[in-house]
């Protein structure tokens, strides 16, 4: 009895440790600096993984447990960062700039359709503000990109892995440990790449993504759902596998 109550005494402390961690960490992720937001990333995986691997508790214990830090960071992916809009409009400008500074018949027949979308655009072209600060504007741009990026490559590595069997030309499945989680990401504002990574599950239903989104050589091992998403320019899903 006396072994049964330090054993559980163990678990519970256990347990309180993993809590503290996890509302430490959600703090992070509205921390100023990106390298503590990326820290809070990496714990809140790691904490995932912690209660994947706890033999203590049922099978569905350790997903509910794993699902609600995957809410909390499919949550980040999709809360607002509007300098991603900014950055956009600002690049576009320069574009519209751009094109206008070339002679109309060394415009390629999409570069003309291109300027006459810009134009249409800016034909208030006195309600445009240029950024005061850009290079400021681009290196918090640049990391926020870095810190959400992050996000998708861990759930990466623990996502299903394909190999093909030669004989009969068939494709093996091996789930991976956060294989059973549902993954949100409608409503997201997706303005960094998702190349060279699997999604497990890809729900970006009314996502916006912003300059030229990027899904080369992505995995999509379940289903896709790009439903009432918003591209603001190209959109490439070179060598991409559904």
């Amino acid at each position: 009895q006396e072994k049964e109550k330090n054993e559980n005494d163990h678990t519970r402390q256990v347990y309180a440790e993993r809590r503290s961690r996890y509302t430490k960490a959600v703090e992070q992720l509205a921390n100023e600096k990106a390298a503590v937001r990326l820290g809070g990333i990496y714990t809140l995986v790691g904490l995932v993984d912690e209660w994947l691997a706890d033999d203590t508790l049922k099978p569905e214990e350790r997903q509910k447990e794993g699902q609600v830090i995957i809410n909390n960071l499919c949550s980040y992916v999709r809360s607002p960062f509007p300098l991603a809009e900014e950055i956009e409009e600002y690049e576009a400008h320069k574009e519209l700039e751009k094109l206008q500074k070339t002679e109309s018949e060394k415009l390629s027949e999409e570069e003309s359709s291109r300027l006459q979308i810009l134009l249409k655009r800016f034909e208030d072209s006195d309600k445009y503000e240029k950024p005061k600060d850009i290079t400021t504007d681009y290196a918090k741009f640049h990391e926020e990109q870095d810190v959400r990026r992050t996000i998708f490559v861990e759930m990466s590595k623990r996502s299903s892995t394909f190999s093909k069997i030669e004989k009969g030309n068939v494709i093996k499945t091996t789930r991976g440990i956060w294989s059973d989680f549902d993954f949100d990401f409608s409503r997201a504002p997706i303005f960094y790449p998702l190349n060279a990574i699997t999604i497990e599950e890809g729900n970006f239903s009314s996502a916006k993504f912003y300059s030229n989104a990027n899904f080369k050589f992505a995995i999509f091992a379940k289903r896709a759902n790009f439903s009432g998403a918003t591209f603001t320019q190209d959109v490439d899903f070179l060598r991409a596998s559904f």
